[in-house]
């Protein structure tokens, strides 16, 4: 169990290491992006990539959570699964390409564009990598190697940097970010091929994808539910309203996603794969689960409260004055995008580690059935009404999570309370002081330096807790100290 946490340290390391320097540039290149694209490109590639996201379900079909998740009695075996998975993956995924193919224009009117059939179907290419990259992917993050991603990650990051960014400027529009896309995807598959220790040899097993199937069924139908849970309100923006409207509010959306990303995919991928080894050790389990959870709800509270006090500040940073009218959307779902992710999406990896793979769709059900009827019933009132419904609803799943983790990890809610306490009352401090400090101007160096404050105050109100300091503060110091020696 020790070298699993050893791994686990290790694999948080490389992936944090990774996902920083990677998700950095992304919200860089938006930055670009923002200010030579009006939003109607981004409303645009928000279809297409809407359309390609509900096709790759299909195509992944529950394989890699298999894999990850599933203990394999011998290595033979696990390479005989994985081979099937990645020649079922490529058929599959070229069959639904050759699907968009055919219907591109039907499907691009269905998603609220009619004119984007063939930047559909040409886009559809995306599809089949995915599946590559899927298999590769789930066999190294196995092996919590991590360290082996590093440079795929980093070198395909900087892609949409020397093709998107030149394509826009040279005015191929939404093209460039299409084609940026893809050639990002291409590069990180080829470089995966190339690092990767999984070769697929020339075998196939019936028994062996039916298998899989049958376990994937349930991660299947929850990626459809999840699709539907992250697209209705884009769906209906893309149907009812422009082009405009519809970029404003996913691009803002995606920005703030990347953001958190910067916390969040560093960790969330360790997770899964270190919870499902130790599935077995239920205290071992829990001591991970809250060790991660307290880590996300360190960084994504205070990150989260700092956007929404800011968001006119970080809205003109981000995106440039074409996007004013966007610094209600970053300052709202900044908000619910991080409880969301602390409180509910982040729950649903420990229950696939536990080989419970229904509970996240009956959950996942449980928010559609509330989330469509509220998104219906608050469009009739305009953009705005659906963008605050959305937001309100990211957190209808939050007492039902805990409810659940409770049953089926033993983790109660005064496990969790005391887990984030501590972070949420040192936010409420931070907040607090950044409302009085926001009263001595709006200029923008006394904003820089009134969140430099923030930041420290936060830290300060943090490490006035024993529980804190032993987490966060101790192991960086001790590191410091080996270091001067």
């Amino acid at each position: 169990m020790n070298e699993i946490t050893r791994k686990t340290g290790s694999a948080i390391k490389w992936s944090s290491v990774t996902e920083l320097l990677a998700k950095i540039i992304s919200p860089i290149i938006n930055m670009i992006l923002a200010r030579v694209l009006a939003p109607e490109a981004f409303g645009i590639l928000a279809t297409i990539t809407m359309v390609l996201s509900f096709a790759e379900i299909f195509v992944e079909s529950g394989f890699q959570k298999f894999l990850i998740q599933y203990k394999f009695d011998s290595k033979e075996q696990e390479y005989d699964y994985m081979t099937v998975a990645f020649w079922s993956n490529l058929v599959f995924s070229l069959f639904i390409w050759s699907l968009i193919i055919i219907f591109c224009n039907p499907i691009a009117e269905l998603a609220g564009n009619a004119g984007l059939g063939f930047p559909l179907a040409l886009s559809g290419v995306a599809i089949p990598l995915y599946g590559i990259i899927g298999i590769q992917n789930c066999q190294i993050k196995k092996r919590l190697d991590f360290k082996s991603l590093f440079f795929v990650r980093i070198i395909a990051a900087f892609v949409p940097l020397v093709v998107t960014v030149p394509l826009a400027i040279l005015g191929f529009d939404y093209w460039a970010l299409i084609i940026g896309n893809t050639a990002g995807l291409v590069v990180r598959s080829v470089l995966l091929v190339f690092f990767g220790r999984f070769k697929p040899k020339l075998y196939f097993k019936w028994s062996l994808l039916v298998h899989m199937l049958k376990v994937g069924l349930w991660t299947l139908t929850d990626g459809v539910a999840v699709w539907a849970t992250s697209w209705i309100d884009s769906l209906l923006i893309a149907r009812y309203m422009s082009e405009y409207e519809l970029g404003l509010y996913k691009h803002s959306s995606a920005t703030i996603t990347s953001l958190f990303a910067i916390v969040t995919s560093a960790l969330t991928p360790v997770l899964f794969a270190s919870l499902s080894k130790l599935q077995d050790d239920k205290n071992e389990f829990n001591k991970t689960f809250l060790g991660i959870q307290k880590t996300l709800c360190t960084f994504l509270l205070p990150m989260s409260a700092g956007v929404f006090l800011y968001r006119n500040f970080a809205t003109d940073i981000l995106f440039g004055g074409k996007w004013t009218e966007a610094a209600n959307i970053v300052g709202i779902m900044a908000v619910s995008t991080a409880l969301r992710t602390i409180f509910v999406s982040f729950y649903s990896e420990a229950y696939r580690a536990k080989g419970k793979f229904h509970v996240p769709l009956i959950l996942q059900l449980i928010d559609l059935a509330i989330l469509v009827p509220a998104c219906l019933m608050s469009i009739r009132h305009g953009f705005w009404s659906l963008v605050y419904t959305r937001a309100f609803i990211k957190l209808d799943l939050v007492i039902p999570e805990i409810i659940f983790v409770w049953a089926i990890c033993g983790i109660t809610i005064k496990d969790t309370a005391k887990n984030v306490g501590v972070a949420f009352m040192s936010t409420l401090v931070m907040i607090a002081v950044s409302m009085w400090l926001q009263t001595f101007g709006a200029s923008v160096i006394w904003n820089v330096t009134s969140i430099v404050i923030c930041i420290i105050v936060y830290f300060l109100v943090l490490f006035m807790f024993k529980n804190e300091r032993n987490t966060f503060l101790l192991p960086v110091l001790s590191k410091l100290k080996r270091l001067k020696k």
